[in-house]
């Protein structure tokens, strides 16, 4: 085998590998409840979880002292997360494919963020030492939902 072609292979695995790990290793925004772990690892944080009303809320506290709250439906489906504490968590994991709606809203606003659309719902707000905020699936969301139920 030429070296290449063995450079080739190698590249193309690397790539791939890069493209699906993080499909598959975050509970972001919309994702399940299998990659909340790999996500704590990655964190290195403290993670509880709590049930209620057929909700599972998996609270993590981050090595900063932020608390991170992800919301899982009954079916599994990450419809919410929340956070909280004085440093912000890595948004672009939690937000996953929705984080593009977090950047459009930050280029628009100077202070608090919010953008909603039919899909996506997204506060954030803060200084430095106290950040807080959230983000929600208006469509994933049981019936009964509202934000204070995120209880930052």
């Amino acid at each position: 085998m030429t070296i290449k072609k063995r450079y080739t292979q190698i590249s193309t695995a690397l790539i791939l590998s890069a493209l699906l790990i993080p499909s598959i290793s975050r509970a972001e925004l919309g994702g399940n409840a299998a990659s909340v772990l790999a996500e704590q690892k990655e964190f290195g944080s403290l993670l509880t979880t709590d049930t209620k009303n057929g909700t599972t809320v998996y609270i993590q506290t981050l090595a900063s002292g932020t608390i991170l709250k992800e919301f899982l439906s009954s079916t599994g489906v990450v419809y919410a997360v929340s956070w909280s504490g004085p440093s912000l968590p890595n948004l672009q994991i939690i937000l996953g494919s929705y984080f593009k709606n977090y950047l459009a809203a930050l280029k628009q606003s100077r202070g608090s963020i919010f953008s909603t659309t039919e899909n996506v719902v997204i506060q954030s707000s803060g200084m430095m030492g106290a950040f807080q905020g959230f983000a929600f699936l208006p469509k994933q969301a049981p019936s009964d939902f509202t934000t204070s139920s995120l209880g930052q």
